[in-house]
């Protein structure tokens, strides 16, 4: 064995380089508990960021958005416009994209035939015309028009939630400007899960909603909410818990 490997000749300050760039375990608990608190406090403002709508008071139950099928549509919409801007103006993806249009005015807008075929006819001419345009401008604004058409649909899905407290059902929705109309559980006289065939396979249905306050406002309805039947029951029963304990009334 040589002096240089002896460890009784090393130099008195010398360290091993692991145990500089190992830190100590202390310091990795601090590093571990400060992570955390961190994680903590983003998920706690997060949430009060979401439900900055609802009381303090209250306790969020249900928290639902529709059923990502209805973005079927809006990216069928989207593939038509491509196809058109690949191939140019032929008659099936000028078709194509004229019975999606129309098919997304009819649900989207809850618009009847003759407005769908108005929105349908407008968008396709738009899209025929850009397509016609010789240069690559027109063709670059279609492509920026049908991803802005289809980033709106997206936000709108993500905005529009069914939340439900333990003492009131609001809907919140709107991409600009929010909106977070709400009724009390108690004042709920009739409630109905309808669920499709479609809706039996992939686990959706409509929530229908009826009270004398807001019969026909925005809160009657609730299209494509995921596991609509347990939604309902839940709501039932957090109706049932808001009601006030006591004796009967008698007249």
């Amino acid at each position: 064995m040589t002096g240089e490997d002896d460890p009784a000749t090393a130099e008195p300050g010398a360290t091993a380089p692991d145990e500089e760039s190992t830190p100590a375990p202390g310091t990795l608990e601090r590093l571990r508990t400060a992570a955390r608190a961190l994680q903590e406090q983003i998920q706690d403002s997060w949430a009060a960021q979401q439900y900055s709508f609802v009381p303090s008071a209250e306790v969020v139950a249900i928290d639902a958005r529709r059923h990502p099928l209805v973005l079927l549509t809006p990216a069928l919409r989207t593939c038509a416009g491509l196809a058109l801007l690949l191939l140019g103006p032929l008659l099936l993806p000028v078709l194509w994209f004229a019975l999606v249009t129309a098919v997304w005015a009819r649900v989207r807008l809850t618009a009847g035939l003759r407005v769908g075929l108005l929105v349908s006819g407008a968008s396709t001419g738009v899209a025929v015309l850009l397509v016609s345009m010789e240069g690559w401008r027109p063709a670059l604004l279609l492509l920026v028009l049908l991803l802005g058409w289809l980033a709106e649909d997206v936000a709108d899905w993500y905005s529009d939630r069914l939340v439900v407290t333990d003492k009131r059902i609001y809907r919140r929705h709107g991409v600009i400007t929010r909106h977070s109309p709400s009724i009390s559980l108690m004042a709920i006289a009739y409630i109905d899960a309808a669920v499709p065939p479609l809706g039996q396979l992939l686990h959706y249905g409509t929530l229908r909603l009826d009270s004398v306050a807001q019969r026909d406002a925005p809160l009657s309805r609730f299209d494509q909410i995921p596991d609509v039947v347990p939604v309902s029951h839940e709501i039932l029963r957090l109706r049932a818990a808001a009601m006030p304990k006591g004796p009967p009334l008698v007249y």
